[in-house]
């Protein structure tokens, strides 16, 4: 594994997996069409479910000027921009809740609960940035989250072989913006309770409900722009959490009564679970199945593809997530890291709170037997004191056995959503559904939040929106599209395996960090540098590389060109002044250099004895 893999990582892990969030109910087109003459109009194509024409409203209110699927950070959100920025869309009674929120987990605890410090390992972290904390301050909820988090200052690391604590290197971060650290769950906590205290007449949340699309609403409006057509149609079921104890993220919808919902504006930010987009990509095939190449090119319903890049990981890592508390005279604003010898384990550790409560992760491969669940602690111990005597002294039995018990949770793999993130004129999807990255450097979260702040920009920027709405959800898919096939793009080159990665990530790095010293008005920094900047995006980002890429390689050409030139230059002087063939002289100046370089090394391993 690189010495870079895990640099600016902000983030702790989960004790369950993320890939253990199950599947919405399948969705699935039982309608068939002849397609009968190359450019007819096709009827519209919309997700249907078995049981859609005996689903009863939801009891109370069955529907919302806006819907959010989704209540992680990115969800609420989208619900408080929403609740800031969002005129009435429909005639709503003034007892009637504007927006809802709909989440198949139960809530988190509160943001001032003990657990996130007694419970360090089983809320896994975020790292706010620029981008994050940006979002956060457009909409006036930052100061909330910052009281919340920890600051991160820098970064501690040993290298391998460097064992003892004064072995360290410490790197001070020199970021424009602090990064913050926090638990996942805490910053939802936080987000739950703005809304609580300052919306609680416009959102209602709404816990332990799973969310399909019954169909999108994708009729077209008028010339006078009035709304011809229904609404957005979802069905809600309930969700059984299929373990008592309330860790799982798995649930059921079995047995439960759905119900229907009927939304204006539809925004999913589900994460992994991917019910909607999903929903879209079934639809898609369906749309694309019942037209031919003509029609899908040129006839009146033509629409942009949608599809779900999904990578195989060819380098993955699991992750176990350990408790550490650290004494006074270590820093409690720093970034632990050390890396095994033999590649074999990286440790990574994040402040839970202030007082010295870290997280922090044991990363190795899969077919590790430490990753396996209910390995032996002595083992486990015995691996600590050899490769990492410096935070074994601070782990305790209790915690060996707790961390050898439980099994690795598994890395997000790479994808992407696209060329679209809406559905019609009344969906968007965004946040991890549609760029799910591993959380090396913090860009997941950061990226997700952002994605909210554009679209608020978006509708802000929309004339007589009441109207109008149905304009957003077209231009966030051009303004955010793009960007999110290119930070999963540049993520995942990062994240290459062997000589891939070493030509990929590590060579760049170097390459970019030269080039950038001595000319840095041409040359830009490297790739963590250009993520710290801000108010660049990663399509620039990604550009930006490349014409670098470009460069260096004509520099280093003609350098090598130079050099060559001059050495058979010189080796010509030299045969003409000793009398010599050139391949004579060529000849013994390569073997001169070889026997130097042997005996550079003869004397480095006598002096390292």
């Amino acid at each position: 594994m690189s010495r870079y893999f895990w640099a600016g990582c902000l983030l702790c892990a989960l004790s369950a997996p993320v890939s253990s969030l199950i599947s919405p109910s399948a969705i699935k087109n039982t309608r068939a069409h002849d397609v009968r003459t190359l450019f007819s109009a096709a009827p519209s194509v919309e997700p249907t479910t078995n049981t859609d024409k005996k689903i009863p409203p939801e009891e109370g209110q069955n529907h919302y000027d806006a819907v959010v699927v989704g209540g992680g950070p990115a969800g609420l959100l989208s619900a408080i921009m929403l609740a800031q920025k969002l005129p009435p869309l429909s005639s709503l009674s003034s007892s009637a809740k504007r927006v809802v929120v709909y989440d198949r987990l139960d809530p988190p605890p509160p943001p001032d609960n003990l657990v996130y410090s007694t419970d360090v390992s089983k809320y896994y972290l975020l790292g706010i940035g620029h981008r994050g904390q940006n979002a956060l301050k457009y909409f006036d909820v930052w100061k909330d989250v910052e009281k919340a988090s920890v600051a991160v200052l820098g970064r501690r690391d040993w290298a391998p072989g460097k064992m003892k604590e004064e072995d360290a290197r410490i790197t001070m971060s020199n970021k424009e913006v602090t990064s913050r650290v926090l638990a996942r769950d805490k910053l939802v906590g936080v987000l739950k309770q703005v809304i609580e205290t300052r919306y609680k007449d416009v959102i209602e949340l709404k816990y332990g409900y799973q969310v399909d699309p019954i169909s999108f609403g994708n009729e077209d409006v008028t010339s006078d722009g009035e709304e011809s057509g229904p609404p957005v149609q979802l069905q809600v079921s309930q969700c059984t959490p299929l373990s008592s104890d309330g860790d799982t993220e798995e649930c059921s919808i079995e047995n439960n009564q759905p119900s229907k919902v009927t939304t204006q504006f539809l925004i999913a930010a589900d994460g992994a679970a991917r019910g909607i987009a999903n929903a879209m990509e079934n639809k898609d095939e369906e749309y694309r199945k019942q037209r031919n190449i003509f029609q899908r090119l040129f006839g009146k319903s033509k629409q942009l593809p949608f599809r779900v890049t999904r990578y195989d990981d060819d380098n993955q890592r699991v992750y176990k997530s350990i408790p550490i508390k650290f004494p006074d005279h270590w820093a409690h604003d720093l970034n632990y890291s050390a890396r095994s010898e033999n590649s074999r384990g990286t440790f990574e550790a994040l402040p839970s709170d202030a007082n010295g409560n870290y997280c922090a992760l044991l990363l190795l491969r899969p077919d590790d037997v430490l990753a396996s669940a209910n390995c032996d602690p002595k083992v486990l111990r015995e691996y600590f004191d050899l490769q990492f005597p410096q935070f074994s002294k601070l782990l305790g039995d209790d915690v060996m056995e707790d961390v050898a018990k439980k099994g690795a949770s598994t890395l997000p793999s790479f994808r992407f959503a696209g060329p679209r993130h809406h559905e019609g004129k009344r969906t968007v999807i965004l946040g991890d559904c549609v760029h799910t990255v591993k959380p090396y450097f913090g860009l997941g979260a950061n990226t997700a939040l952002e994605d909210v702040k554009i679209l608020s920009q978006i509708i802000e920027s929309i004339p007589d929106l009441e109207k109008n709405i149905d304009q957003a959800p077209l231009e966030f898919t051009k303004q955010r599209a793009a960007d999110s096939r290119a930070l999963v793009k540049i993520s995942r080159g990062m994240d290459r395996p062997g000589k891939i990665g070493t030509m990929r990530f590590v060579l760049p790095l170097i390459l970019d960090s030269m080039f950038n010293k001595f000319m840095p008005k041409v040359f830009g920094p490297s790739m963590f540098g250009m993520f710290q900047k801000q108010g660049v995006t990663f399509t620039q980002i990604q550009k930006k590389k490349r014409l670098d890429r470009l460069m260096q390689s004509v520099v280093i050409a003609t350098i090598l060109s130079s050099i060559g030139m001059g050495f058979g230059y010189s080796t010509k002087v030299l045969a003409q002044a000793l009398g010599m063939s050139c391949t004579v002289v060529r000849g013994s100046l390569a073997a001169a250099m070889v026997a130097a370089g042997f005996a550079r090394s003869k004397l480095s391993k006598k002096e390292s004895n």
